[in-house]
């Protein structure tokens, strides 16, 4: 934001060659593409590969991946490239028609020469996507749904992590016949955590890469100390930079969330917005999220309360978001304050020292690190139940891997950002020898996708792109 490993030299060296390396099975044959609706105004060509659960486990049997790729438009000329998109989450697919399209949008410019390639990571939207129903519908508490869910995968927990995903997406460029194509990657949210990967494993050939929301697939801490800071700061800015807005908001909030108490359920809803839906939509967001507080300490609570009411429990369908797919991943990829080999009751003791031993105590006021450990809005403690990880099933990026020197990126953070923090996005561009940082003024996450499709990022991308390109 996961009880004894499977040890044994064979299956780890089995597993790092197939991943490491380009699975013949896939480019054996090009992929049938046939003309589909995702909700585009320039139809796509949709697609699907197939790839082991688990590599290294064939007995395991396979899986689909599906993808959606738009042909460049001049048809008069060689494509100059690919630009691949990946979707964040994790649990939202490539092909979701209010994901590729803005996408479509921020590249425009490009796409009379270069293809638009859209792949949904395992688990998602045409790649067979994940339905734990306890998770999906949000009716039963986390930790009995997340033992659901890991029940109902069985050994197939092992092949929801970034570097399974990221090796289909080496897969389908392999299947397309793109080997040698001049290929970007954009990703967003956990797509970059995607691109990281990508890169460290298959980036030699790759000519740009970009990653928008960020935060570092090494060295993060599992109690993601720069969010909640970033979500005070995101408030108090919002009130400075606002005509309407006077006092000291963050007062404001302080105040709110001792009177309400900072375990309450109403506290845990608003901080759940703070930390997650009110970055979508910054700043204006957290102007309306500190009017309405000012509201309820007035004693007018209604407006609050419809503000960061979740409303009915679920997420909808599992192939716009899956929730499986998202507690997998995060439980098999995220770090976590405990050993994954241990079993939960020492898992449980880890995470009570850790706790304690967290400094600065105050770093969380008025919560007490107690209450943000526990808070879904940092998810610190939900993967206590998960599986442990087995020998089959490889960390994001391999130990030791470095990304590669010649590799131009460019990393962008949201200023409001509360659920990848400026902060996150600064360590992720020092992890790029050649990596370029923007920090999008007055906005929050991603928010080059999110309307009304203003956001100064969009020109900032397009600048990169042809900083590296031969396009206009």
């Amino acid at each position: 934001m996961s009880p004894a490993f499977a040890r044994g030299a064979a299956p780890v060296i089995l597993a790092l060659s197939l991943l490491a390396g380009a699975c013949s099975g896939p480019a054996d044959a090009a992929p049938s593409l046939r003309k589909c609706n995702i909700g585009t105004k320039r139809p796509f060509r949709c697609g699907h590969i197939s790839v082991p659960n688990v590599r290294g486990a064939p007995e395991l049997g396979d899986r689909r991946i599906g993808f959606a790729m738009r042909p460049a438009s001049d048809r008069s000329r060689a494509p100059l490239g690919t630009i691949v998109f990946v979707e964040g989450g994790p649990g939202y697919a490539a092909t979701n028609f209010d994901s590729i399209r803005p996408v479509a949008a921020v590249f425009a410019p490009f796409l009379r020469r270069y293809r638009l390639l859209a792949i949904d990571q395992r688990g998602t939207g045409k790649s067979e996507p994940l339905n734990c129903r306890g998770l999906q519908r949000g009716r039963m508490p986390v930790p009995r749904a997340l033992r659901e869910c890991a029940r109902k995968l069985g050994p197939l927990y092992q092949g929801y992590t970034t570097a399974e995903s990221v090796a289909d997406i080496e897969d389908v460029r392999l299947a397309l016949g793109l080997r040698k194509d001049r290929m970007i990657i954009y990703g967003d949210s956990y797509g970059t955590y995607l691109g990281q990967s990508y890169a460290a494993r298959y980036g030699e050939g790759l000519e740009g890469l970009i990653l928008s929301s960020a935060a570092p697939i090494v060295g993060e801490s599992p109690f993601w100390p720069s969010l909640y800071p970033a979500a005070r700061r995101a408030i108090r800015l919002s009130c400075v930079r606002s005509p309407d807005c006077s006092g000291d908001s963050l007062a404001r909030f302080d105040r709110f969330l001792r009177r309400a108490g900072t375990e309450s359920g109403l506290a845990r809803q608003v901080l759940l917005y703070t930390m997650a839906t009110a970055s979508n939509y910054a700043p204006t967001s957290y102007r309306g999220l500190n009017a309405a507080i000012s509201a309820w300490l007035d004693g007018r609570p209604r407006r609050l309360r419809v503000m960061t009411d979740p409303g009915p429990p679920g997420s909808g369908p599992p192939v716009y978001f899956s929730e499986g797919m998202f507690a997998a991943v995060v439980c098999n990829d995220y770090p976590t304050p405990w050993d994954r080999s241990d079993p939960v009751p020492a898992r449980r003791a880890e995470l009570r020292r850790r706790i304690q031993a967290f400094r600065p105590r105050d770093l969380f006021a008025p919560l007490s690190r107690e209450a943000w450990a526990m808070s879904p809005a940092s998810g610190i403690s939900s993967c206590l139940p998960w599986p442990a990880p087995t020998d089959l099933m490889e960390p994001p990026i391999p130990p030791g891997a470095k990304m590669p020197p010649g590799l131009d990126t460019l990393v962008i953070s949201g200023e409001f950002d509360a659920v990848t923090s400026t902060v996150e996005g600064r360590q992720t561009t020092r992890l790029f020898p050649r990596g370029r940082y923007y920090e999008v003024p007055n906005r929050g996450h991603a928010s080059e996708l999110f309307f009304p499709f203003t956001s100064p990022a969009t020109d900032r991308i397009r600048r990169f792109v042809r900083s590296i390109t031969s396009t206009g």
